[in-house]
C-alpha cells in the first residue's frame, strides 16, 4: 500500500537531471522515480534502485536524514535562518542545492533557477574564515551563513567553502563547494591536527583517504578536507560526483551508525559491495583497510557514516569512496589500550579481545584469506607510529611537537601489543 501525498513536493535532481519526486506522506516523506528514468541509470541510493515503486518513508527517511547535520541544535538554527520547519524535507527545500554527492533537491517552481542560474562565489579572507572558526568554537551550532544553500552531514562542527584561483570563497545559490573546514572537537586538545596527522599517516601507508591539510587561518587552526565528491573539470568547472554513506546504503538512520546500536556490520557492508560493485576485490580491499586502519590507529569512531560509496554517472556501478574522519585516540589515552572500536573485528569491538579467532572470522566475512588479512594488518600496525610522527613533523609547529610527545610511546606500545596478537597461531 502506498502512502498518499499530503504536501508540496520536492524534485530530486541527480547529475543535472530530474530523476524523481519527494512527497509528504502521512508517515513521512515518500519517493518515486520519474517514469522516464531508465532502470539501469544511477540510483538515488542503492537501497532505492530505479523502479516504478513508491518508496515509503521507512526507506526514504534514512537517506534524507543522512544528508543533514545530526546535531539537533544545528538543525533548529538552520530552520530558523531558512524560515522553515526542522524536518528533513523542509530543510532540503532551502538547503538542498549543494548536498553530499551529486543529488540536489528543489521546489518545482525553482527548478529552472537551480539548473540555469549560475551560482555566486564571494571571496573571503583568512580573517573571515578565522571569524567563522571562532563562532564555531563559541557556538558549535553556527554552521551556515545567509545565502548559503549547502547541507553537510555528520556530528562535528564544520562549514563548506569553494577554493578558486583567487583563493577561498563562500558558495551562494547553486555554486558547489569544494572543501570542508573543521576546527576540530573542542574538548580534545589539538584534535584537528590529530585528525590531519592520522589521515596523512594512513595515506603514507597506502590507504585511500581524502586529501587534507592542516591550516591556521589568522592563527586559528583547522583541518581542511578536499571534497572527493567534487571533481575539477575544464575551465575550473566543479562537477558533482554522487555518493552515500553506508547508513544510507543500508537504510539505517544516523543514530544507528554504530554497530552496537544495531548499525551496519562488516558482513552487511560486504553484501552491499558484492551486489553493486563491478570491481569487487578492490572494494573489499578498501573495506579491509577501513577496518584495519581504525585498529592500527586506535581510532574509535570508524562507524558506518564514516564510510561511503560513490555511485558513478556512466553506469550502475559503485566504488568505495576515499576514507575520511580518521582520528587516532592515542594522544588522549592516559591509561591502557582497552578501547572499543566502532566496527567489530570478528565479532569483538574491544581491542584487547581481538585474537586469532577474530582474524579468522573477519577473513571469512570478507571472503579473503586469513593470511591476506593478517599481512595487511601487520603492515598498517607496524607502520602507523612512524607515519603518524612523520605527519606531525611535516606540520612542524609547537602543537605538533606536543602531540608527538603525548603519542610516541603510546603508539609504539599499542603497535607492539597488536603485533603480538597478530602473531598468534591461526584458530582454524
Amino acid at each position: 500500500m502506498t502512502e498518499p501525498s499530503t504536501g508540496p513536493a520536492l524534485l530530486v535532481v541527480l547529475y543535472g537531471r530530474v530523476i524523481g519526486q519527494l512527497d509528504r506522506g502521512p508517515r513521512g516523506p515518500v519517493f518515486h522515480y520519474d517514469p522516464e528514468y531508465p532502470r539501469n541509470a544511477p540510483p538515488l541510493s542503492v537501497n532505492m534502485p530505479p523502479s516504478g515503486t513508491v518508496y515509503p518513508s521507512r526507506v526514504v527517511l534514512p537517506f534524507l536524514e543522512g544528508m543533514l547535520p545530526e546535531n539537533a541544535e544545528v538543525r533548529r538554527r538552520m530552520a530558523r535562518e531558512l524560515d522553515v520547519q526542522p524536518d528533513a524535507l523542509s530543510l532540503l527545500s532551502k538547503a538542498g542545492w549543494d548536498c553530499p554527492g551529486a543529488v540536489q533537491f528543489t521546489l518545482p517552481e525553482r527548478l529552472e533557477e537551480m539548473l540555469r542560474r549560475p551560482g555566486l562565489l564571494v571571496q573571503v579572507t583568512d580573517s573571515d574564515i578565522a571569524a567563522r572558526l571562532d563562532r564555531l568554537r563559541d557556538d558549535d551550532a553556527s554552521w551556515t551563513r545567509p545565502g548559503e544553500h549547502w547541507s553537510l552531514a555528520g556530528q562535528q562542527s564544520k562549514f563548506a567553502l569553494a577554493r578558486t584561483e583567487q583563493g577561498w570563497a563562500e558558495a551562494k545559490g547553486t555554486a558547489p563547494t569544494t572543501h570542508i573546514i573543521k576546527p576540530g572537537i573542542g574538548r580534545l586538545a589539538y584534535q584537528a591536527l590529530v585528525e590531519h596527522a592520522t589521515m596523512r599517516a594512513a595515506a603514507t601507508l597506502g590507504v585511500n583517504v581524502a586529501r587534507t591539510t592542516y591550516t591556521e587561518f589568522a592563527g586559528r587552526p583547522a583541518i581542511v578536507v578536499e571534497r572527493f565528491d567534487r571533481l575539477r573539470g575544464s575551465r575550473d568547472q566543479v562537477l558533482r560526483l554522487h555518493q552515500e554513506d553506508m547508513c544510507q546504503a543500508l537504510g539505517r538512520m544516523p543514530e544507528r551508525k554504530y554497530e552496537e546500536n544495531s548499525g551496519p556490520s562488516v558482513r552487511e557492508m560486504v553484501k552491499t559491495l558484492s551486489l553493486h560493485a563491478y570491481e569487487k576485490s578492490r572494494n573489499i580491499s578498501g573495506l579491509l583497510d577501513f577496518v584495519l586502519i581504525n585498529y592500527a590507529a586506535e581510532a574509535p569512531d570508524g562507524h558506518a557514516k564514516n564510510l561511503s560509496i560513490q555511485i558513478l554517472p556512466s553506469a550502475s556501478d559503485i566504488r568505495l569512496a576515499p576514507l575520511y574522519d580518521l582520528a587516532s585516540a592515542l594522544p588522549y589515552d592516559r591509561g591502557g589500550f582497552d578501547r572499543d572500536l566502532a566496527l567489530s573485528i570478528g565479532g569483538r569491538r574491544r581491542i584487547n579481545d581481538i585474537h586469532a579467532k577474530q582474524w579468522a572470522r573477519l577473513a571469512r566475512e570478507l571472503h579473503i584469506s586469513e593470511d591476506e588479512v593478517r599481512h595487511r594488518a601487520r603492515e598498517l600496525v607496524a607502520g602507523f607510529p612512524d607515519a603518524f610522527g612523520d605527519a606531525l613533523a611535516e606540520v612542524g609547529t609547537p602543537a605538533a611537537d606536543q602531540v608527538w610527545n603525548w603519542t610516541s610511546d603510546r603508539a609504539r606500545r599499542h603497535a607492539e601489543m597488536c603485533l603480538t596478537r597478530l602473531s598468534e597461531p591461526s584458530a582454524d
